[in-house]
């Protein structure tokens, strides 16, 4: 008995000892995993840099709650939301806030657009980045980030206040640019799955993908489908340590492969070319899930301006802050920014389980990111 107690007791203390773990959906992992890793973070241990933060930050709720959820549109209930839905909302949004910027960053491999959209002030100094979708089944974030992109419209239409200051001024000394869905052939396969692809080409590319890495039920393969319908994992694809980058699998498959060279695809490109043509002052990535905000990818002078970004977006949203990299887990469009441009950029993982995220937790999901950008406005506006 007395071995037993003492046994008992050793496994508590190494229990103890251990580090805390999270759920994170990174550039490589499964969200079925536990892990201690997440976008840019070393699994093994070497090279890592990890001061991770408690975001348990003062919120004034009430500001946040000025932002409006628009009704009447799609992204506003707990529908699953595909690229129809979202082209329609944008139209529909585009007729009512004629300020509003609409136009195609390109067409993907199976004819759909790469919408993009812009708020505000083209020709101010100070411009906002934000996409989501990159990952095929991480597609509530779009609702997110369609969510805010109309909230904000409102406010200036009818020239509402945020902390004492005015949408309209505040748009007027600033623009943000959406892209709300830049994977949307990925997207489609993950909520439809090979009905949803109308090229007879793509659909015998992705069967093939499928074969090849031994897919029993197709439906929950293609239910948890991460890359584009060629195979390639967009987060991985761009201009950021990307030959060191660790590629697990090395050929075209749901997940992981970061593809055959820098850029290689229409989306990764269409993003980076909209990054090196308006010099962004920031760029905001969404994904899911962890509930976590990433934003370090080591040294340079878009730390300090990057922290403060995070800490706005925990702030809101109350997520813990990781400061985690690695040189070898990159290719990542936050990466991507910050390494090559000095962009202060996050990653925000949002909500918790697995991905796809259950649309129940849009409204949570929602609540801690309404007032994100109006924040970052009000930042840009006191600097």
């Amino acid at each position: 008995m007395k071995k037993k107690c003492i046994r008992t007791i050793l496994i508590l203390f190494v229990l103890c000892l251990l580090p805390f773990t999270a759920l994170a959906d990174g550039p490589d992992l499964d969200d079925q995993e536990e892990v201690r890793s997440g976008p840019g973070m070393d699994i093994a241990e070497k090279d890592k840099k990890d001061i991770g933060e408690d975001a348990e930050l003062p919120l004034d709720k009430e500001a946040s709650k000025t932002v409006p959820l628009l009704l009447h549109y799609a992204f506003s209930d707990h529908r699953v939301y595909d690229y129809n839905a979202m082209a329609a909302d944008l139209l529909k949004l585009k007729e009512n806030y004629p300020s509003m910027v609409l136009d195609s960053l390109g067409k993907t491999a199976d004819g759909r657009e790469l919408y993009h959209v812009v708020i505000g002030n083209p020709s101010a100094k100070k411009k906002i980045l934000v996409q989501g979708s990159i990952h095929a089944r991480e597609y509530i974030v779009t609702k997110v980030v369609m969510r805010e992109l109309a909230g904000l419209l409102e406010m200036e239409k009818n020239q509402k206040m945020y902390k004492g200051k005015s949408m309209q001024d505040l748009l007027k000394n600033s623009c943000i640019h959406f892209v709300p869905m830049l994977n949307p052939d990925g997207v489609t396969l993950s909520q439809y799955g090979l009905n949803g692809i109308g090229s007879e080409e793509l659909r015998n590319r992705v069967l093939k993908i499928a074969e090849k890495e031994g897919a029993k039920d197709l439906h929950s393969y293609f239910r948890s489908w991460k890359n584009n319908l060629r195979g390639v994992n967009l987060n991985k694809n761009f201009d950021a340590n990307w030959e060191q980058t660790v590629d697990k699998k090395g050929y075209p498959a749901k997940d992981e492969y970061k593809g055959e060279a820098v850029e290689s695809e229409i989306e990764s490109k269409a993003l980076a070319d909209l990054a090196r043509k308006e010099h962004f002052s920031s760029s905001i990535s969404y994904h899911t899930q962890g509930e976590l905000v990433y934003w370090y990818f080591g040294e340079g002078s878009y730390v300090d301006s990057a922290k403060s970004l995070a800490q706005i977006v925990a702030r809101n949203a109350q997520y813990k802050i990781s400061n985690a990299y690695s040189e070898r887990y990159a290719g990542g469009f936050k990466d991507f920014m910050e390494r090559k441009y000095n962009i202060p950029s996050v990653t925000i993982e949002c909500g918790k389980g697995t991905s796809p995220v259950p649309e129940e937790q849009i409204d949570k999901i929602w609540e801690g990111q309404r007032g994100v950008l109006p924040d970052l406005l009000l930042s840009y506006a006191s600097s």
